[in-house]
């Protein structure tokens, strides 16, 4: 059945109870086109248009004033942004994230955002990211729906093809703006579309439609990546940590090679929003998850994530949330004892009543001052029922703290005297035990807890 635009798009937004619909609308054909169908198959609905303005062309604020002009004879409300694009390498990429970064800003809790992507774009997409190479993941092409800032993003013209489109938009009488950098071949889309797509379709006229069912046939497989990626996952033993996650280093080796690549990209992806590359898992590989083993300072960067081995777990861990105190970090005077002290890196120190049966810090020390400070090499330190005190150092290892954390550890001095290390131990000389006791607590930045499963995300 030949449905009308109009009525492909009713059906296509019948399950999506929308508190308001916000259409990407940059006043070319296509958003010109969802736009007015949408106010046709939605009379009752809260319809509101999005002008994202580049800046990047002479006739940008010519074609804002088109979309207001447009959008008032609608009766639809016309959100504009202006945005700023620095540089001229990829121009096109970063033009498109800060376009979706400026729609994100606008969305709230029940709100879709429409885009009029449509069946050339799906086979555009797919032929360039076949080009750089991509995987399953990006030969699935655009996604028909995902999240967006507080809300969902939807494309429900992804299976309509663009002569469907312009056909409505003459019909109709539409006025719609044609902007120059379309024309322009020097960027890859651009020579997709009028160099490559044409050709293919001289030779094979649906090229479009089938393209765009192998980029349906990628997310249906990538579906399956991402249903064995969770399934493994529940052997791997995630825990939220400080910074970051961590998983189970054994289970993780008893994975064939492909699972544990497809795992590491379901994991950085889901937590991080960061897919590692060909290079970036064969450096996992190599300098963490060897059969011998890695350093302590050995990892991996990836973006804004941090790989790291300690013990017998894989640490991602967030770069943002990384602090190392400097050789000259300043001491911090604790004056309120009721109060959590907050700590560079945004860290923070708490005292609370002692466990039954718990070491702490006798209340002794409340008496006296309270200064926080951060290794200098040298300490020494004789933790509650030893005999003889040892260096800082040879201490953490012996607690098997994370090399990234030894030197955020936050050293209490209670009178000019190290009495307590982190949450780790307590100085003999300062230690008390339950009621008679404080417990210090060091609360580290955590990034989300993992929920029991890893949820599936379509992007």
């Amino acid at each position: 059945m030949n449905l009308s635009v109009s009525e492909h798009l009713s059906q296509a937004l019948a399950h999506h109870p929308a508190r308001r619909w916000l259409v990407a609308y940059s006043g070319g054909l296509d958003s010109s086109v969802l736009l007015h169908a949408l106010v046709i198959c939605q009379p009752k609905a809260t319809i509101e248009a999005v002008h994202v303005n580049h800046g990047l062309s002479p006739h940008a604020d010519a074609w804002q004033e088109h979309c207001q002009r447009e959008c008032q004879t609608l009766g639809v409300k016309l959100h504009t942004v202006k945005v700023e694009v620095d540089g001229d390498a990829n121009i096109e990429e970063r033009a498109r994230r800060v376009r979706y970064q400026a729609m994100a800003d606008l969305m709230q809790p029940g709100d879709y955002l429409l885009l009029a992507q449509h069946r050339q774009d799906q086979a555009e997409t797919l032929l360039y990211r076949l080009m750089r190479g991509a995987g399953v993941k990006g030969l699935a092409a655009m996604a028909p729906e995902r999240g967006l800032g507080g809300g969902q993003l939807l494309r429900p013209l992804l299976d309509v093809d663009r002569s469907r489109l312009l056909a409505y938009a003459q019909s109709h009488h539409l006025s719609w703006i044609t902007d120059e950098s379309n024309l322009d071949e020097h960027f890859d889309r651009n020579y997709l579309r009028h160099q490559v797509l044409p050709v293919l379709q001289t030779r094979w006229p649906a090229a479009s439609q089938t393209l765009a069912r192998s980029a349906e046939h990628c997310r249906e497989a990538q579906q399956l990546l991402e249903d064995l990626a969770r399934l493994d996952g529940e052997l791997l033993d995630e825990r939220g940590e400080a910074l970051g996650y961590s998983i189970c280093l054994t289970e993780l080796a008893r994975l064939p090679e492909r699972r544990r690549n497809n795992w590491l990209r379901y994991w950085l992806q889901q937590r991080f929003g960061v897919v590692p590359g060909h290079q970036a898992l064969a450096d996992i590989h190599q300098q963490l998850l060897s059969p011998g083993g890695a350093t302590p300072q050995a990892r991996v960067d990836i973006a804004q994530v941090q790989l790291r081995r300690h013990g017998s777990r894989l640490y991602a861990l967030a770069s943002a949330l990384q602090w190392t105190p400097q050789p000259n970090q300043s001491a911090l005077e604790w004056l309120d004892k009721t109060r959590p002290l907050s700590l560079p890196g945004g860290d923070r120190l708490q005292l609370t009543p002692a466990a039954t049966g718990q070491v702490g810090l006798s209340l002794d020390c409340l008496k006296q001052p309270l200064q926080v400070r951060w290794r200098q090499g040298g300490e020494r330190c004789r933790p509650q029922g030893r005999a003889h005190s040892q260096t800082l150092k040879k201490l953490l290892q012996e607690y098997q703290a994370p090399a990234w954390l030894r030197s955020r550890v936050p050293l209490l001095y209670v009178g000019g005297e190290l009495a307590a290390v982190g949450n780790m131990w307590v100085n003999h000389p300062f230690a008390a035990c339950g009621a008679d006791a404080l417990a210090l607590n060091w609360l580290q930045q955590a990034v989300e807890e993992p929920r029991a499963r890893l949820q599936n995300r379509n992007f």
